[in-house]
């Protein structure tokens, strides 16, 4: 059995055990209740903010590879199979799909769209950090035992804002060195990290002030994308009716976002974010019973408004015809 196999049945593996770690909390009396005191109002404005996520990040790759390249309708297209691959197979694979649909539909080249990609990931990051950092600090009593886990986390995230930086500032110098760190350690062996060696590269080809003017409009549209994902987790609390405080809905689904970018994760993280949710809301007197049925729940939702996204898709195929476009000036 190959290597990938053996990766791919291991978070198989891991999946299926946390989901039967969250299962084997439920209390069904909690289940029943549960179920009678969902408020569908809530859920609308779960559903609002599911939409106005995918909206907000097709207009990030949109602006990022160049309006005049690219259709909206298309990047919209995409970004709704992006986010069913991912939820539904993986994220590795939803990115490859982005990648590859933006090259077949719209002959973006996987030069173009990595960078777009990595300048999206830069500002999701900051404004993750941004949120992270607000609500620890609201919350901070509350969550004693993982104040030096979120120190941790933030210095993290500031560590990956300085390598993006120093990318775009010194570009080659810096790839190479990093490259150089990296082989000594032998981490080029690890497909993850060959594949983010590629796109530093990428992003270092590119002009300085190109990736600054870009990076403005980046930060504010992932801040507002950012914002919809609190939206979309405090409505999804609300409407299984969870009293808990905004704020630490807030923390929580900072700390989700990152974990979503562990890869270790298959089904758009089953298993991994359900038992991180339970464990995390015991710290806001949450019991895990009712949040092993909630975190279900939730899994259900999204998954059902990710099935019902991809009734877009035949009403786009007939507003934008897939053609490929000519873009002989393109990098």
């Amino acid at each position: 059995m190959s290597g990938k196999k053996v990766w791919f049945l291991a978070k198989v593996i891991l999946a299926v055990t946390l989901v039967g770690v969250v299962v084997s909390k439920l209390q069904w009396e909690q289940v029943r209740a549960l179920l009678h005191r969902i408020e569908l109002g809530w859920f609308a404005l779960s559903a609002g903010a599911f939409v106005l996520m995918s909206l907000l990040k097709a207009g990030q790759y949109y602006v990022l590879i160049g309006g005049e390249r690219v259709s909206y309708g298309k990047t919209v297209r995409t970004v709704i199979w992006q986010n069913a691959i991912s939820n539904f197979i993986g994220t590795g694979v939803g990115i490859a799909s982005y990648m590859t649909m933006l090259k077949v539909e719209q002959d973006v080249s996987l030069a173009r769209s990595g960078v777009a990609f990595i300048i999206t990931k830069f500002g999701d990051l900051l404004a993750i950090f941004l949120y992270l950092v607000v609500s620890a600090a609201v919350v901070w009593q509350e969550i004693v035992p993982l104040q030096w886990l979120t120190a941790v986390l933030s210095a993290m995230l500031l560590s990956g804002i300085a390598v993006f930086l120093l990318t775009v500032i010194w570009k080659n110098r810096f790839v190479d060195w990093v490259v150089g760190v990296c082989f000594r350690l032998r981490l080029t062996r690890f497909a993850i990290v060959e594949k983010g060696l590629n796109l530093l590269n990428a992003l270092a080809q590119e002009n300085r002030q190109s990736v600054f003017d870009r990076l403005r409009i980046g930060i504010l549209l992932s801040v507002l994308y950012m914002t919809a994902t609190m939206g979309f987790a405090l409505s999804g609390m609300r409407t299984f009716g969870v009293p808990v405080d905004a704020w630490a809905v807030i923390y929580v689904s900072a700390l989700i976002q990152l974990v979503s970018f562990v890869p270790v994760q298959i089904l758009g993280g089953l298993g991994v974010s359900e038992m991180t949710v339970v464990y995390l809301y015991g710290f806001f007197g949450i019991d895990q019973g009712e949040m092993a049925a909630v975190a279900l729940g939730q899994r259900f939702v999204l998954y059902l408004l990710t099935i019902l996204s991809l009734l877009y898709l035949p009403l786009d195929s007939l507003l934008y015809p897939s053609v490929v476009r000519d873009h002989s000036d393109d990098d």
